[in-house]
């Protein structure tokens, strides 16, 4: 067993929902629509404005035409009379005036540019429009030529029609460009990742909905990567580690073999061998009991019964004084049993947690540091373990992912002794299933204290682990 772990493998990198405040999308979107309805509006209105303006302004027309006729038509045949009523006409609606008969010629100009002679000329009584240019007929031999502002040309509704939809399509392309832009990134981030590149990420530090999206994908992405890393390292130390007891199992079947093998070395042969089969039974069992409480979110069917934790840890410590005969151990004595440190409980995996943490703390100390220490204790509602020991320690930087699935520190890699990362991770998933917890801490002048809280007897906890 070693000090391990893996990328968080769905516990601490969730994400956490954004305050309401953040939902900054929601709002671009909601008030980019309020906008897009007021310009509808205007639209409309100005729509409805315009085609009611052309009616009325015709009826001013007509009416402008009569009072034309009926004030310059009497004065047709009298072009000084003409010329003077015309020019205070001109002084006062400053417009350029003509006045012409209908071979074309003209007889009164008044302005900078008068107007030209219409064709073909106003019918007899009638009027005619030409863009700018209104026509009046007056005796039916002469009519009169006005040069006009014209308010409303009659193409200029749709003009200011298409004027606004243009807007209304100007506004919304930075609008929507910027909605896709993260999603097609989002997009092509998830394809390069399910074409078998681990390594995208998305990157987008927005603060919206679409953030949130992208940094769910990037943390998704990082525990699947670190699964998928986790997998090939155990494979690889799975290999390693049944490779060698094989090997020493092999070796020590061809000196069993051997014709001058005493009684005394077959028996050392096969104790050897019994000792790697041993070795092998343990971490195939570690392989597959981690196995079994990562599958269900850890629902793991557990054979509850009341557990004297006392007891659990007095039998710890005599497997570990019988296996680990050069280190020394500091337990509680037997004597000292506190009758409240009962728990509900699997007592096989509660003993495989101290026999885990035990056998850790003798791996990574050497026998003249100091006596490994086991400790048991009642807190309130909680029971404690704690296993101590002044072995080479753990970086306080490694101490967070310690209890992680196929974790080693360096250190422990260095000392090449043995197991694939899975001891830690099992003593912290029995503990979660029992509705617990584990932590580890650095102890001052080198070691690692771990300590095992599990809720006493009678204690409700939220786990939902069955009962077996």
């Amino acid at each position: 067993m070693r000090r391990h772990a893996h990328p968080r493998g769905g516990h601490g990198h969730a994400c956490r929902p954004r305050r309401h405040h953040d939902r900054r999308l929601f709002w671009r979107v909601y008030l980019h629509g309020i906008v897009l309805i007021l310009l509808a509006g205007a639209t409309a209105l100005t729509t409805a404005w315009l085609s009611n303006a052309f009616p009325s302004w015709q009826r001013i027309e007509d009416r402008i035409g009569a009072f034309v006729v009926r004030e310059l038509g009497p004065l047709a045949g009298d072009p000084a009379a003409l010329e003077r009523r015309l020019a205070t006409w001109h002084e006062i609606l400053e417009m350029d005036l003509a006045v012409y008969d209908r071979a074309g010629n003209r007889l009164v100009a008044l302005g900078a540019d008068p107007p030209a002679a219409l064709d073909p000329p106003p019918a007899e009584g009638a009027s005619v429009r030409r863009r700018s240019l209104r026509g009046y007929d007056l005796d039916g031999d002469r009519y009169v030529v006005a040069r006009v502002l014209v308010p409303f040309a009659p193409g200029r509704g749709a003009l200011v029609v298409g004027a606004v939809l243009l807007v209304l399509a100007l506004a919304s392309g930075p609008l929507a460009r910027a909605i896709t832009r993260p999603l097609e990134r989002l997009t092509a981030t998830a394809r390069a990742f399910g074409q078998g590149d681990l390594s995208a990420r998305t990157g987008l530090a927005r603060r919206d909905e679409v953030g949130d999206l992208a940094r769910a994908f990037d943390d998704m992405a990082g525990r699947i990567e670190g699964l998928v890393r986790s997998e090939k390292e155990l494979l690889a130390n799975v290999s390693h580690e049944l490779r060698t007891p094989m090997a020493r199992i092999r070796v020590a079947l061809e000196l069993c073999e051997e014709p001058d093998t005493g009684a005394d070395q077959m028996r050392r042969h096969l104790g050897g061998i019994g000792n790697d089969l041993a070795e092998l039974e343990r971490l195939v069992s570690d392989v597959l009991t981690a196995a079994r409480l990562d599958a269900g979110n850890g629902a793991f069917p557990l054979r509850r019964e009341l557990v004297d934790l006392a007891a659990v840890v007095e039998q710890a410590a005599q497997r570990f004084l019988r296996d680990h005969a050069s280190h020394e151990l500091a337990a509680p004595a037997s004597t000292a049993r506190d009758p409240s440190a009962t728990v509900d409980g699997d007592p096989v995996l509660l003993r495989r947690v101290l026999d885990n943490l035990l056998d850790n703390a003798a791996k990574f100390s050497e026998p003249s540091a100091g006596p490994i220490e086991l400790a048991l204790g009642v807190d309130g509602d909680e029971v404690w373990v704690e296993v101590r020991d002044r072995g080479i320690g753990v970086a306080d930087e490694d101490i967070a992912r310690l209890f992680d699935p196929f974790f080693r520190t360096d250190r422990s890699r260095d000392r090449g002794t043995g197991g694939v990362g899975l001891g830690l991770h099992l003593c912290r998933r029995i503990a979660e299933a029992h509705g617990g917890r584990i932590a580890a801490q650095g102890r001052d002048g080198g070691g690692l204290r771990v300590r095992l809280s599990l809720p006493a007897a009678g204690v409700p906890t939220s786990q939902g682990a069955e009962r077996g």
